[in-house]
């Protein structure tokens, strides 16, 4: 004994009585197609013109007040195709880590103790901006700034080059990120 249920889509008047099986395939359907539309405008208004488009493929298919199983709807939602709203989520991503930067000095092209160059790398900010910003809180902090600077220069650790910098930053990088 198959279980019947009467639908109604969007657009239409009339409602379709469908197996189980059938109203299981529409929803799928439909909620498929509703979370490949996530980040679309108006996803119910997609989603409205989907249950139109199905309604009257269902129509033409049984004019009359017939009961239609799974196989008729798979084919008028294999004629009307997947949502293309972008890829659909097999499953949710786990959470990304953030990439831990860690703050080095690097000694190729420093000027005094390469803890700009290392500002640099750790910030992606131009070399030329981190020693600006360094000269212009050296002088709004009448020197004392210079205190900063020094004990970073004893701090942290060295590095000889960026690409150095960048190697330990990737063997760092949590794996499957």
């Amino acid at each position: 004994m198959q279980k019947v249920i009467a639908i109604s889509l969007t657009g239409h008047t009339r409602q379709f009585r469908v197996t189980e099986d059938a109203y299981a395939g529409i929803d799928r359907y439909l909620s498929q197609a509703r979370a490949r539309l996530g980040s679309d405008a108006d996803p119910d208004e997609v989603i409205g013109d989907l249950e139109r488009s199905i309604g009257e493929r269902l129509d033409r298919l049984a004019p009359d007040d017939r009961v239609l199983d799974a196989t008729q709807v798979r084919g008028v939602l294999d004629e009307i195709g997947a949502v293309d709203g972008g890829p659909a989520p097999a499953s949710p991503e786990p959470p990304r880590r953030p990439i831990r930067r860690k703050l080095y000095r690097i000694r190729e092209g420093q000027s005094i103790g390469g803890v700009c160059t290392g500002l640099s790398a750790y910030s992606d900010v131009d070399l030329g901006w981190v020693q600006f910003i360094f000269l212009i809180l050296l002088v709004f902090t009448a020197g004392l700034f210079m205190i900063v600077y020094i004990v970073m220069m004893f701090m942290l650790p060295i590095v000889d080059t960026r690409e150095e910098w960048t190697r330990l930053m990737a063997a760092d990088e949590p794996r499957g990120a």
